[in-house]
């Protein structure tokens, strides 16, 4: 369910961060901050730098993005942003960035979202702010792990807008620390139309089932958090990392003193690694866990598998539960030749993972493994910046995922 308000969130922010922290709203939580190279020597020539233009150019990226979910259905995705420089002197800060996403499907899913990525005073701070509404058409599972794998859904729909706003600043060498606020105002629902045209291979004994689970989730709740945010972020480009270390952990802290109905927690950290085999070959690793704790958390801030590109080949709300870790690694090459063919590439990833009500639950005969390809192509001149298109088998299926920047 972390898929839905922040599903219009999250593609405004695509164009603007290598790894973008969403307000999570059944849909997307979490997506979200881009890193630039942080404090880094000046005098020192890293693939970044290289790879700069001369002058502090902006340019324009637009993307029309195909989709076909099994959680929401098939349409279209878009993306258009700016990116620019706030101080045309800055030799250290990466490009700034505004962007306007949506997404439209054909199982009535509607969203929008408007956000900004600014990188400003030699890197030395950044700021996120991001806005989105939607009306989006899911099929969710329930909870735990043996609901994922009893594969019965009911069809929600969640209508509602979010905003998140986050401000970091630079304490020393590639280290940041900070803040983030969250805000979320939804309406979950059954969607009575769609229950009634359900997929009739559904046993209908087993719907009610899954109805009785979520049934205290089925009304109008505001939910609003603030909570620090530590990042250690070493990489040598925003867009396309070759080598370094990104960490990012986060706490949201939702409590009646702020205006939630309960008070809970939701913890997520975060670890990617870039190796550098040649100029045009990389590896990538990421490790990510997260916990959300409290004695009521609302079903679209438990831990979600299959969003935020955390093993591509799972249904984003087939898989969720109270904790979660996801493991992969994949290799990437842009093709070494010159011209419009040296635009292209391919990757090959696999990784495993695993969500149960806490990470003791979670056995070797649990994981969910999962793995697949994907080609690239990339959009700008200036700014590494790849149109992704990544076909990815799971366990219990498989997913097609198109988008706008890696993975991660």
């Amino acid at each position: 369910m972390r898929l839905v308000l922040g599903l219009a969130v999250a593609l405004a922010a695509l164009p603007l961060a290598a790894q973008a922290d969403v307000p999570s709203t059944a849909g997307a939580a979490d997506s979200q901050s881009a890193q630039a190279q942080a404090g880094q020597d000046q005098t020192q020539k890293s693939d970044a730098q290289v790879d700069a233009p001369d002058e502090k150019k902006g340019e324009w990226v637009l993307a029309p993005i195909p989709i076909r979910s099994p959680a929401i259905g098939a349409g279209l995705q878009f993306v258009v942003a700016r990116l620019f420089y706030l101080d045309k002197h800055d030799k250290v800060s990466p490009p700034s960035g505004v962007g306007l996403g949506g997404v439209f499907t054909n199982n009535g899913s509607r969203a929008l979202a408007l956000g900004g990525k600014l990188y400003f005073k030699e890197d030395r701070y950044r700021l996120t702010a991001i806005y989105g509404a939607a009306d989006v058409n899911a099929d969710i599972y329930g909870v735990g792990r043996e609901a994922g794998n009893r594969g019965i859904f009911v069809p929600l729909k969640t209508t509602g807008n979010a905003g998140m706003a986050e401000f970091l600043y630079r304490l020393r060498k590639s280290l940041y620390a900070g803040a983030r606020g969250q805000y979320r105002n939804l309406t979950l629902s059954l969607n009575q139309e769609k229950l009634e045209d359900s997929d009739t291979s559904q046993p209908p004994d087993q719907i009610p089932i899954v109805i009785d689970e979520l049934r205290t989730e089925l009304f109008h709740q505001q939910t609003i958090s603030v909570g620090p945010r530590v990042q250690w972020d070493s990489r040598d480009n925003v867009f396309y990392p070759k080598r370094g270390v990104l960490m990012d952990f986060g706490l949201d802290l939702f409590s009646k003193s702020l205006g939630n109905k309960s008070s809970y927690r939701y913890y997520k950290i975060a670890l990617n690694k870039y190796v550098k085999l040649s100029e045009h070959q990389v590896l990538a690793f990421r490790g990510m866990g997260c916990a959300a704790a409290g004695d009521h958390v609302p079903i679209y801030d438990l831990c979600l598998f299959g969003t935020s590109n955390d093993l591509r080949g799972y249904s984003a709300g087939r898989y969720q539960d109270r904790r979660m870790f996801a493991t992969q690694a994949e290799y990437r090459l842009m093709f070494p030749v010159q011209g419009f063919l040296g635009r292209f590439g391919v990757v090959a990833f696999a990784g495993f993972g695993g969500v149960g009500e806490s990470f003791s639950d979670i056995g070797f005969h649990d994981l969910l493994p999962a793995g697949g390809g994907g080609l690239r192509f990339r959009l700008t001149k200036e700014n590494a910046i790849h149109f992704r298109v990544d076909y990815g088998i799971g366990k219990v299926g498989q997913t097609l995922s198109i988008g706008v920047m890696e993975a991660f």
